[in-house]
């Protein structure tokens, strides 16, 4: 028996993140969200044709959060609420399947450019960022700077204690 449901809505925060960005710093550029790149398997080329064979591969491509198209550069764009470390090594990983990646072949001649919006700027995230050649825009608009807060609140002790005493409640009236 599959059970469904009840679901949390998930927030879409980063994607969100990133089309203001996008529409704020390049309002008049053509752009793409969550833009598959790596090779498609050369055996479902040939046995479903190209089309087909992207749509049955898709699932397994990583996916850029935004690509950029402009007349001389394409930029690659990726944004983490949390786990920065991960998102600046996938911009590098990005830009390492672009020339195996079939759509990009027209934009290979470009020159690529990989941005990375995070919430905070820790010190050693721009250690990082400089040794990678990835750019790390201080772009944080108040909402997201208040999921940012709401959720680094978690662990921090207070918080702990006061998750510890709603259960210890649902607890007492039963709830467990």
């Amino acid at each position: 028996m599959v059970v469904k449901g009840p679901y949390k809505i998930r927030r879409e925060i980063e994607p969100r993140w990133v089309a203001e960005f996008v529409s704020k710093f390049f309002p008049d550029e053509t752009v793409a969200y969550r833009v598959p790149l790596g090779p498609i398997p050369r055996h479902l080329i040939e046995e479903h044709g190209f089309q087909k064979a992207a749509g049955i591969y898709y699932p397994s491509r990583p996916k850029v959060d935004a690509v950029v198209y402009g007349e001389v550069e394409l930029i690659l764009i990726e944004a983490k609420l949390d786990k920065y470390f991960d998102g600046i090594c996938k911009l590098v990983g990005y830009r390492a399947l672009l020339d195996v990646t079939p759509e990009m072949k027209p934009h290979l001649n470009k020159i690529v450019r990989t941005i990375f919006l995070a919430p905070i700027i820790p010190y050693w995230l721009e250690v990082v960022a400089r040794k990678l050649n990835v750019e790390i825009v201080d772009y944080c608009p108040d909402w997201v700077r208040k999921i940012w807060e709401e959720r680094n609140k978690y662990w921090q002790p207070e918080y702990v204690a006061e998750r510890e005493r709603r259960k210890q409640v649902l607890r007492r009236l039963g709830f467990e």
